[in-house]
Formats: structure tokens, C-alpha cells, sequence
């Protein structure tokens, strides 16, 4: 313990910690997009180590890309799917709740977010609320979908546990490891993981996390930007 303190008060020094968590983009490949609060143009493509924050919106098209939740979780949004960050490690319940509107996401939480940390998946029918490590989550289609990944709507786990809720008020459903739940008119239908669906996991073996002191840097940098231009409006 005694090695560890000093450790922890160096990247306590060099990493300063913001009051703001953001989420950082470590994998883009095709056509993918993105929008924001602060953004002046709709539609902007999504470059790799790019940062966003609570309020950003990401559309991929033919394409996909991985971002990173601050030290939390990895989420890859499959072809055609739209998602947003409703909230990035809020101060005061230290949960992040990511909203996808169309297509497919998977969800990777990191085995060493701490258990206080929560992840929220909320689609359109169903609220997905993290207590395990990997799973995919199936939104409604939009007007184009991705062929080679063809799921019914639902949770589909391949470790740890989700809590699956329909429509926010509904019975919750613990899934667990090799399990799936899907939409049977307005409640869930829990059964075992279908084979397509755990063909289609192995997705996860590709997913590689930033390491904390890479992801305070991207942060710490993106900080130190935003102040200067803030101070250069102040000039004006």
C-alpha cells in the first residue's frame, strides 16, 4: 500500500480530475456521424480520439465506431444506428444513460468501473440498466439496417448481468450470461442466448479500452482547449 499512495498522488498531479466526464471516440471506420448542443454544423464526421460530451448525438451510416464512456464502458454502434449521451457520470447519482433511437449497440462495461458507477441503455420499448459486462442491445430498425446483423429487438447477454425493464415502468427481468430477452408485444420473453446472437459476441475480442492515464490526457487536453477559446471569446 505504502508503494501505491505516492503512484496515485502523481497521477492525481498530472491528471488533474474536471468536474465534467466526457466520452472519447477510439474506433471509427466507414461513414459515422455526429452532432451537438455546441456544434454549429449537423452531420459532422466523427474523427478518432475526438471528444464528446452529455447532449452529443452519433449516427452511423454505412459504418461503425467505438466511444469510450469515460473510464466506464465501451459502447459500438453497428451500421445504421443512432445514439445519443444523455449523461456522462453525473456528479450526484454517478450514472451515465446512453439513448439509442435506431440499429444496434454493444455494450462492453470495464471490469474495473466501480460498482457505485451506473450504465443505463435506454431504446425506445426498453431500458437496459448494467450490473454485468457484455451485451448487445437491439433497437427498433430505421429506414436502413445492417444486413449482417439481423436481431430482433431485445438484450442479448454474453457476460455478466443486465436488468431489462419494457417501457421504463414495467417488471424488471435479470439476464444473465448466455441469455437474451426480447419484445413479445409490450412484456419481455427471457429464453437462452440464440446461436446467431453468440456468433455474433465475438465482436468483444476486437474492443481495446484506453488506458486511464491516455483518457485523462485526451481529456485534460480537450479542457485546456476549451478554456483558451472561451478566454479568446472573452477577448473579443
Amino acid at each position: 500500500m505504502k508503494k501505491i499512495i505516492p503512484l496515485l498522488l502523481c497521477l492525481s498531479y498530472f491528471f488533474p480530475v474536471f468536474a465534467e466526464d466526457v466520452a472519447v471516440v477510439s474506433f471509427v471506420k466507414g461513414e459515422v456521424t455526429w452532432s451537438g448542443p455546441k456544434s454549429k454544423k449537423t452531420g459532422e464526421a466523427l474523427r478518432i480520439n475526438q471528444v464528446l460530451k452529455k447532449g452529443d448525438k452519433v449516427t452511423s451510416k454505412d459504418g461503425t465506431c467505438e466511444l469510450q464512456l469515460a473510464t466506464q464502458a465501451t459502447i459500438r454502434l453497428a451500421k445504421f444506428t443512432e445514439a445519443s449521451l444523455e449523461d456522462l457520470l453525473n456528479p450526484k447519482s454517478r450514472q451515465s444513460t446512453v439513448k439509442v433511437y435506431t440499429g444496434k449497440l454493444f455494450v462492453k462495461a470495464h471490469k474495473n468501473n466501480k460498482a457505485q458507477n451506473k450504465l443505463n441503455i435506454v431504446s425506445p420499448s426498453l431500458v437496459a440498466g448494467v450490473r454485468g459486462t457484455e451485451f448487445i442491445v437491439a433497437a427498433p430498425s430505421g429506414p436502413e439496417e445492417d444486413s449482417d446483423l439481423d436481431l430482433r429487438e431485445g438484450v442479448y447477454v454474453n457476460e455478466g448481468t443486465v436488468a431489462v425493464v419494457p417501457d421504463k415502468k414495467g417488471k424488471e427481468v435479470l439476464t444473465g450470461a448466455n441469455e437474451e430477452v426480447t419484445l413479445d408485444g409490450a412484456t419481455l420473453k427471457k429464453q437462452i442466448l440464440n446461436e446467431y446472437a453468440k456468433e455474433k459476441m465475438k465482436i468483444f475480442e476486437q474492443f481495446k479500452q484506453l488506458k486511464e492515464e491516455n483518457y485523462q490526457l485526451i481529456k485534460e487536453q480537450y479542457q485546456k482547449n476549451e478554456d483558451l477559446m472561451n478566454e479568446m471569446k472573452g477577448k473579443n
